[in-house]
């Protein structure tokens, strides 16, 4: 190993300051050959000789020898080192595509990681001095992920061409990109950190070898000195001159220990700045691995699935076409119309899967968890039965921070389960209770004593999709997933225990939010638009006087919330809001308060609306909150109308 390491080193062509760059080089070309190697063994084993096998060994064979360019062209061997992966990724997805023609959607995602982790090879390999040759890579780069799906569709290999159909595929293309800078600014700002840091340490050092070799001269100086003095006065002058010469040696070895200190500053910097970066570069790799995997994990189950019912309706078309009976092409027809369904019930839980992946949740209500409990229950009281044993403790933490309809949707889920795998021995017992835990967290807790489940041979896979594990019960092993899912776009977690014949006990848990009262959504120049949990209130704060378009601009967005999450009550704080137009106003009044109570808005508080600048507008909303039934108060001050408005909530006064 040590001999391996040895022949790695850069040789003697190699100038001083590139040296430890192209030794980096050449570990990290025979590192990157070896898994190479084995993904190319994976790959092998999992799917056998592919078109673009070939290709995958030649990217192994190259990083092997660019160890053997470096030895003598090294400015060449680092560049080709940087390319190579750029432009063999890209044509290795276009080849593979080519000649594979039913390739999954996942061959348009995994080239992009491989590009995007290709930025950060120039900054390993290359200084800072070298312009031209970190650009070449790093435009390489951008070109490769900017013109990724135009090249393709060039080719014909592109991503709608071939019959994928997802809306939001080309927002990949910004993430790609952005990622790509995210990359690209935090490599450069950690190189030229480091770089600056060394240039600290060598002017430090240079420094230092210049007082040592000053002071050497200086004692050369008082040798000789010594020397001189000894024959003219030997004892007296030679005290003089060691004097001299100590609090010289004083002042220089002052000198030494303030460079050393300002040195020991500089490298705990440096070390403080590349720990924050390494920490920041290791948290983007997992999320990215942890995205991947769920990636791969829901394309191989929903593939899966799919396979089924579509190979069913090709064999069945194909013997509709045979010489057959009126009968037997009736019951093949039925055959068919099974299989049509069966494929629409896959697509339709797929809907449901990326419907709640795609929604963008930064909201999170003050819930009574009693309400959603019982509308749960409400929902399955036809399953529910007399001798049916259901207990619920809310009194610890009555209250939870999230989605209400997400939270819903996880009781229902996981009320349903216990009743569907009730033990047919003994008549159904269910605890649900609720806690609050040590970072003021909702601790969840619903116990049965169902059928359970085999966790020593499932626990892998509890809370996969279309995974069953009682077969005797209708159902299609999505309930779990979806709850996992929603938990984790929540930014909660859940566990579960579970014994054979003895029951279950499922464990989740609800953040609640860093500042529950003021939720930020949405702010401009013009406006700032945030969320208060403690009294289920969307609040508007105006910052200066408006135009027209800034107006319409936030009430649109307002609009959007309200769809989202339903919540009754706006106040708006108007004092720096400027005249608005009349025909603002109409639109306000005529446009955004139908759609907002059709919504359902009940409440309307406002500050500083009986200005007299805003006296039509005032009348005008008057009118339209008679007519609608909307309640319309006034107040002076933020503070004055959340209070009220917390009054009116939870002391049921009818009147603010």
């Amino acid at each position: 190993m040590s001999e391996l390491f040895l022949f790695l080193r850069s040789s003697i062509h190699v100038p001083q300051k590139l040296k430890q760059l192209v030794y980096i080089a050449n570990i990290l070309s025979v590192s990157l050959s070896i898994l190479t190697f084995v993904l190319f063994l994976i790959l092998f084993k999992l799917f056998g000789w592919t078109p673009t096998s070939p290709y995958i060994l030649l990217v192994a064979t190259f990083f092997l020898l660019f160890v053997l360019v470096n030895k003598r062209f090294y400015d060449l061997g680092r560049l080709l080192f940087c390319l190579t992966p750029v432009w063999i990724t890209m044509f290795v997805s276009l080849y593979g595509k080519y000649v594979e023609i039913n390739q999954s959607y996942i061959v348009y995602f995994d080239s992009r990681y491989i590009l995007l982790a290709t930025t950060i090879l120039p900054g390993i390999v290359f200084t800072l001095d070298e312009r031209i040759k970190i650009s070449i890579c790093l435009i390489s780069t951008l070109l490769c992920l900017i013109f990724f799906d135009p090249i393709h569709n060039a080719l014909g290999l592109g991503y709608y061409q071939r019959g994928f159909t997802a809306l939001s595929y080309y927002y990949i293309n910004y993430v790609t990109v952005t990622a790509y800078f995210v990359l690209l600014f935090g490599v450069i700002t950690l190189k030229t950190i480091t770089e600056r840091a060394q240039q600290v340490v060598d002017r430090s050092l240079q420094e230092k070898g210049s007082i040592n070799n000053q002071l050497v001269e200086r004692n050369l100086e008082l040798s000789g000195l010594n020397f001189d003095n000894e024959a003219r006065n030997e004892e007296m002058q030679q005290q003089e001159e060691l004097a001299a010469g100590r609090d010289k040696l004083e002042y220089a070895n002052q000198l030494i220990q303030e460079q050393t200190d300002k040195l020991s500053i500089y490298n705990n910097q440096l070390e403080e700045l590349v720990k924050e970066k390494s920490k920041s570069l290791y948290l983007t790799n997992e999320e990215l691995v942890k995205h991947n995997n769920e990636l791969q994990q829901f394309s191989y189950t929903v593939s899966h699935n799919l396979r089924g019912p579509v190979a069913r309706l090709l064999g069945l078309a194909q013997l509709f076409n045979k010489d057959s009976t009126e009968d037997v092409r009736a019951q093949i027809v039925n055959y068919i119309q099974q299989s049509a369904i069966d494929l629409d019930s896959v697509l339709k839980d797929l809907n449901t899967i990326i419907d709640i992946r795609n929604e963008l949740y930064n909201i999170r209500e003050k819930i009574l968890i009693a309400e959603e409990w019982n509308k749960a229950v409400a929902v399955l009281k036809e399953n529910i039965r007399p001798e049916f044993v259901i207990h619920t403790d809310f009194s610890r933490a009555p209250h939870a921070y999230g989605i209400r309809a997400m939270l819903q949707s996880i009781l229902y889920n996981l009320l349903s389960n216990a009743i569907k795998y009730q033990s047919p021995d003994r008549p159904l017992n269910i605890q649900v209770t609720t806690q609050v835990g040590p970072k003021e967290e909702i601790i969840f807790s619903i116990r049965d004593n169902g059928l359970g489940i085999d966790l020593s041979r499932q626990q892998e896979n509890v809370f996969k999709l279309y995974k069953r594990f009682h077969s005797h019960v209708m159902g299609k092993g999505l309930g779990l997933f979806i709850v996992k899912t929603q938990l984790e776009i929540m930014g909660g977690t859940i566990v579960v225990e579970s014994q054979l014949n003895k029951g279950t006990l499922f464990r989740f848990t609800l953040p609640k939010p860093v500042e529950a009262e003021r939720q930020i959504f949405f702010e401009n120049e013009a406006a700032q638009l945030y969320f208060d949990a403690d009294i289920n209130t969307t609040v508007i704060v105006w910052k200066k006087k408006i135009s027209s378009n800034e107006y319409r601009n936030v009430f649109e967005t307002m609009l959007q919330t309200l769809k989202t999450y339903s919540t009754p009550g706006w106040i708006a704080d108007l004092r720096e809001q400027g005249t608005v137009e009349e025909q603002d106003q109409i639109w306000f009044v005529s446009t955004v308060i139908p759609e907002a109570v059709q919504n359902g808005l009940k409440r309307l508080i406002t500050i500083g609306f009986k200005d007299p600048i805003r006296k039509d507008y005032f009348n005008r909303m008057m009118e339209i909150a008679n007519k609608y039934n909307l309640d319309l108060f006034v107040f002076e001050t933020l503070e004055h109308a959340r209070e009220k408005v917390k009054e009116y909530l939870y002391l049921k006064s009818d009147k603010l």
